[in-house]
């Protein structure tokens, strides 16, 4: 009898961990891939997506229960067209909590906190010194000098002006513009312009251009290279106007002199700085900080795990050919281009060209 009972025990606490999946094989109610919190995951077309979805139904009783969850979570909602006329109380302490909705374009008052979401169809124009949470615009959005960006923001166009904050990420389909002294964390468009438009490289800069002119060069073809790959055990500083065809791999520092071009990558254990008008074909990475002199052309993404400062007039990426710069501390100057995406969790700036990257 005992013998039986220890059996059946045994096979008890062995089977019921199986239970559950027996469960789920029989009757499959988790077929569904799990939900994920798009806006969280810095995915800000997927979030303005959700959002623009919530305005179309605002007023409409869906049959999608967790939707119209979300939408009365819009309330209270103001339906503005032109300027935003605040409340007699919003006016007084400078602060509107009502979601603002309009179908044409929206300009706000300046020195104002707007702590609800905001839309506007054709555009919205920020005041001066404004703090809002979320932009979202099927045209273009500009954010007025001192304002502040909390959570992100998202139109076909975006112009960012002096002394602006952007706390969260911002995307557009199109162009962005970020003006001096900006803080950013997260940008991506198509192309991402720094500083003012007359300050941008020149447009004959290409990073993809293809090789010709390389005769003005010096080739470099070192005996340690192999199957297109250079590996230096040590500190190595490039010649200035040398080419070399191939990916470079120091273990050290990287020093690149000006006029340099590599048709290929370049990694660092240590920190890179180039001179100006470096032209790098591939993808630039670095252990350490990344210093990229005026007027450069890199095709591939930069990293960094520390820190990225990227001269004036400089191109990253290419229009058919969108690349990411990317490190915790990320400084560009203005004249700049970058066609894809920018991210500096810690610390992005817009500075000025007083400070110039050297050799």
């Amino acid at each position: 009898m005992w013998p039986v009972l220890l059996g059946l025990l045994t096979m008890l606490v062995f089977g019921l961990p199986l239970v559950p999946a027996v469960l789920e094989w029989r009757r499959r109610s988790d077929v569904r891939p799990l939900a994920i919190d798009s806006e969280h995951t810095l995915d800000v077309a997927a979030a303005a997506a959700v959002f623009r979805a919530m305005v179309a139904r605002r007023d409409e009783k869906s049959g999608l229960h967790g939707l119209a969850h979300r939408v009365n979570a819009l309330r209270p909602v103001v339906q503005v067209t032109g300027t935003f006329m605040p409340t007699a109380a919003e006016a007084c302490n400078g602060v509107c909590s009502r979601t603002i909705v309009t179908s044409g374009s929206l300009v706000l008052p300046d020195s104002y906190t707007f702590s609800r979401d905001i839309y506007g169809r054709r555009g919205i124009s920020t005041g001066r010194r404004n703090r809002v949470q979320v932009l979202l615009s099927e045209g273009e959005i500009l954010m007025r000098s001192g304002s502040e960006l909390q959570r992100w923001a998202h139109a076909r166009s975006v112009h960012v002006e002096p002394r602006c904050r952007l706390r969260g990420p911002l995307s557009a389909l199109y162009a962005i513009r970020l003006e001096e002294d900006c803080e950013f964390t997260s940008v991506s468009a198509a192309v991402v312009g720094f500083g003012a438009r007359h300050l941008a490289a020149p447009p004959d800069m290409d990073a993809t251009a293809p090789a010709g002119g390389d005769w003005a060069h010096e080739v470099l073809i070192p005996p340690e290279a192999s199957n297109g790959r250079w590996l230096v055990t040590h500190d190595l500083t490039f010649p200035a106007s040398t080419l070399y065809r191939g990916d470079l791999v120091v273990h050290g520092d990287l020093w690149i002199g000006s006029g340099a071009r590599i048709i290929g990558s370049v990694k660092a254990s240590g920190c890179i700085w180039s001179g100006s008008r470096v032209r790098i074909d591939g993808a630039l990475i670095a252990g350490g900080t990344i210093s990229v002199g005026r007027e450069c052309a890199i095709a591939g993404p930069i990293a960094s795990e520390r820190e990225i400062d990227v001269g004036a007039r400089s191109i990253i990426g290419a229009a058919n050919k969108r690349t990411t710069l990317v490190a915790p501390v990320l400084h560009v100057r203005v004249g700049t281009v970058v066609y894809g995406a920018a991210c500096a969790p810690e610390e992005g700036k817009v500075v000025s060209d007083g400070n110039v990257a050297t050799p």
